[in-house]
């Protein structure tokens, strides 16, 4: 009864013991709805479903294990409660739950609700924080926030799919919720991943110098972003596109540390490199966008959501040995992802044969999250020895 009862104050205490599998197996569940439709199941046309299982199951499952286990840490206050990480699970498999049934609304204002008490929660550990967060964390709050305000926007104008208020929405949703996140912690997981040195500031809920002028460039950086959308919406796509690619590429060139190599910071590195270059491809091919957002979706988000989660699940497991040489079945992984990408995106340019390219980017996505689930997530439920 005692291990019992460590166990479950461990997942809860860590909720990216639970939220990493589960999150994958959404989103295995997400593409696996292409191959079903294409292969003639009874099914809708999965467009919408495929999209919000992808961003409020499986990447919003990695976002909220990532942010739960460390948020906490970082701010070195209490970590999640039985009743809160029970609540946003739920909330977040409920959700999926009503997009895979085609109940689209119900889904968004079911996934609503867990990012509003996602936020309160780890909005609580903020405010009662012994320690400050690094300042490009503000960008964190920021995609947070985008999450938010783009669901909103979404479960209001569902029947309205063309409208402006749709389309920011989306854009809010699919791209800000996940990009803003990846972009605040990118520079920070890259220092830990290669040790290299930090300021050595003693513990202190009061902001060191410099930080707040620190956020405001990130925060600067999230507002440029999201406000790229908005002309995109309002007819300058040309301009809107140019300009969220130069802000996202001007903040890496400053934020991201170089120096430093080893093999799971450079996965890392290609796959924010990816994302960088995806965005700036839709920038110069506006009529292949759709094509060019899966070069952000597969070889940058799914591969940053996958680096980082190798790279906590062995650290917490007390595996961090694993990581001092080249993982072969990642390697494995990022190729396969890469195949995915390129047949995902090569398919909007051969219509003819169009399906048969879809149906192979998502097997392949399908292979490598599996080869990736079958070497990582068995290790989610061994806890580190020395904690």
């Amino acid at each position: 009864m005692q291990n019992h009862g460590r166990s479950i104050g461990l997942f809860c205490a860590e909720p990216f013991r639970i939220f990493f599998p589960v999150g994958l197996l959404l989103g295995m569940a997400g593409v696996l709805l292409w191959p079903l439709f294409y292969l003639g199941a009874s099914i809708a046309y999965p467009s919408v479903a495929h999209a919000r299982i992808m961003i409020e199951g499986f990447m919003a499952s990695f976002i909220f294990g990532f942010l739960g286990t460390a948020g906490p840490r970082l701010t070195s206050t209490r970590p999640f409660a039985l009743p809160e990480t029970a609540a946003i699970f739920t909330l977040d498999l409920l959700a999926a739950g009503l997009h895979l049934g085609g109940a689209h609304r119900a889904g968004d204002i079911c996934f609503l609700g867990c990012l509003l008490f996602f936020v309160r929660t780890i909005g609580i550990r903020f405010y009662e924080r012994k320690d400050c967060p690094p300042p490009n964390f503000a960008l964190v709050a920021m995609g947070l926030l985008s999450g938010i305000g783009g669901t909103v926007l979404v479960a209001y104008a569902e029947t309205a799919q063309y409208s402006r208020g749709y389309q920011f929405g989306s854009a809010l949703l699919n791209q800000c919720f996940v990009l803003l996140p990846i972009l605040g912690v990118a520079p920070f997981f890259l220092e830990r991943l290669l040790d290299l040195p930090r300021p050595d500031l003693p513990e202190s809920r009061a902001f060191p110098p410099g930080w707040f002028a620190q956020a405001a460039v990130a925060a600067t950086i999230g507002i440029v972003i999201a406000g790229s959308f908005l002309l995109e919406i309002f007819g300058f796509g040309e301009i809107g596109a140019w300009t969220r690619s130069a802000a996202i590429v001007i903040y890496l060139a400053a934020k991201m540390p170089f120096r430093g190599r080893n093999f799971l910071a450079n996965c890392l590195r290609v796959g924010i490199i990816t994302t960088a270059i995806g965005f700036t491809v839709v920038a110069f091919f506006p009529g292949y966008r759709v094509g060019a957002l899966h070069i952000v979706f597969i070889t940058g988000f799914t591969l940053i959501a996958f680096a980082v989660a190798i790279r906590v699940v062995f650290g917490h497991g007390g595996r961090t040995d694993l990581l001092q040489k080249p993982l072969l079945f990642f390697i494995a992984t990022v190729v396969l992802l890469f195949l995915a990408m390129i047949s995902r995106f090569t398919a909007d340019l051969t219509p003819g044969v169009r399906i048969l390219h879809l149906l192979s980017a998502a097997i392949c996505w399908l292979v490598a999250a599996f080869i990736w689930m079958v070497k990582v997530i068995p290790k989610v439920a061994t806890a580190d020895p020395e904690d």
